[in-house]
């Protein structure tokens, strides 16, 4: 009897230490959204600037290849499916979906960004 009450306790234990575990690693990847205006734009490497008017600045890189898989991030723009090149634009307002992925390492889901300041 005692045994089968030190198994059962051991495995309420660890149980306890896997989801805890579980939680930690699923609150590193959860999604962010940054709201900002494009401030610079670099086309060939995928990558743009994002920031407030007097604010602090993020670049993000879309469609990067990493281990030989490429990241799809959807770029919208007014809504509606578009391209790097014809909807990231300097200046133009744009949310950004993303996750931290590891040490400063950031990953675009997602890209929208309006063709007129509103």
């Amino acid at each position: 009897m005692r045994n089968t009450f030190m198994l059962v306790a051991a495995v309420v234990a660890l149980a306890m230490v896997s989801s805890s575990t579980a939680t930690a690693a699923d609150e590193k990847l959860k999604p962010e959204v940054v709201e900002g205006f494009v401030h610079s734009v670099d086309a060939k490497a995928k990558s743009f600037v994002l920031g407030g008017r007097n604010e602090s600045t993020t670049t993000f890189r879309v469609a990067v290849e990493a281990e030989g898989n490429r990241e799809a991030a959807h770029v919208l723009l007014d809504g509606e499916r578009s391209t790097f090149d014809a909807a990231i634009q300097k200046g133009r307002k744009a949310s950004v979906t993303f996750v931290k992925t590891g040490a400063g390492e950031l990953w675009v889901w997602k890209v929208a960004v309006t063709s007129a300041a509103k």
